[in-house]
């Protein structure tokens, strides 16, 4: 879905494809006779019928009404330039649920299985772990989601490991190189994760460890990550950060801008703790309790409107 979209007309053609020419009239038969010229002798009978059936012969067919051009579907999306007024668990577009509904006929992925993109935020001690391990309540009407997706929460990998950026996901000696004996020879820690965990979501959470300046490659290696998991079938979903350690938003700027070019969901992260005390932050960078708590559980409502959409699908264990 786009916005502005152009019709660029090339003579009588619409350029949404070949349609029947619009605006000249057709010559009907009479036309046709009117146009003849009598002959200076009378011609035998036999050749006034061969010419009368010759004109039914050529005799033009009235074109058909052409069908009017193509309009965009209205994209009422706010852009990510407002990223800070996206709500916080948003709903599966239509696009998203395509693609989960794609990946839910695909024996190769697994619709218990989630994988997880990020630094030492992402890794099951801190994130979503607690809820399978008991190391805190589940919310109200979550316990189903947890126990679903319990045997993620409580697995970590070598996409989801402390110090991680969102180039390391992609060099092969953050893998194999790193002790994650599961990968192979120059294989990238998302490829191996991808491959060896046949997720059917991944939770991309990135942005925490960032190098300064670096906005626009953190961008371009984001989209890259968002390709190869499309490419398996799975389906991505971003997440700002509550973090400013930029110091400019630009990084939660990118996030939003991918996650609204690819039509994805975003979990907005940092609008969910911006009621807290300090904003959910402590020393710039890391998350308070109460934070943790927040983050946790926002993400927590996303997978819930993943598992609600694979009971949908009928999708049994």
């Amino acid at each position: 879905m786009k916005q502005g979209l152009t019709y660029t007309f090339v003579l009588v053609f619409w350029a949404v494809g070949c349609q029947p020419a619009v605006g000249i009239e057709p010559i009907q038969p009479t036309q046709i006779q009117d146009l003849s010229l009598s002959p200076t002798l009378p011609l035998p009978a036999t050749a006034t019928a061969k010419a009368a059936a010759s004109l039914q012969d050529f005799a033009f067919t009235p074109a058909p009404t052409p069908a009017p051009p193509l309009t965009p579907t209205p994209d009422t999306r706010l852009t990510a330039r407002y990223w800070r007024e996206w709500i916080t668990v948003p709903d599966l577009s239509p696009l998203a649920r395509q693609i989960l509904s794609h990946a839910l006929n695909n024996p190769d992925l697994d619709p218990h299985t989630f994988s997880k993109v990020g630094d030492c935020q992402m890794t099951s001690g801190t994130f979503l772990g607690g809820y399978a391990s008991a190391k805190y309540p589940i919310p109200a009407d979550f316990t189903d989601t947890v126990e679903w997706f319990s045997e993620s929460m409580l697995t970590d990998g070598p996409t989801s490991d402390g110090g991680l950026g969102i180039s390391s996901v992609l060099n092969p000696m953050f893998a194999l190189s790193a002790g994650y004996d599961q990968c192979l020879k120059n294989e990238t820690p998302l490829d191996c994760e991808l491959r060896t965990r046949r997720p059917i979501i991944v939770l991309i959470g990135m942005g925490t460890n960032w190098m300064p300046n670096a906005e626009i490659s953190f961008e371009k290696y984001l989209r890259t990550v968002v390709d190869r998991i499309l490419e398996t079938g799975a389906l991505p979903i971003l997440a700002t950060k509550a973090d400013n350690v930029e110091e400019n938003w630009m990084l939660n700027q990118a996030i939003a801008q991918v996650a609204y070019d690819y039509d994805l969901p975003l979990v907005n992260v940092w609008r969910s703790v911006q009621d807290l005390t300090g904003r959910g932050i402590e020393k710039k960078v890391y998350l308070t309790p109460d934070g943790w708590g927040c983050r946790n559980h926002v993400w927590l409502a996303m997978l819930d409107k993943i598992h609600e959409t694979l009971k949908d699908q009928r999708i049994q264990p």
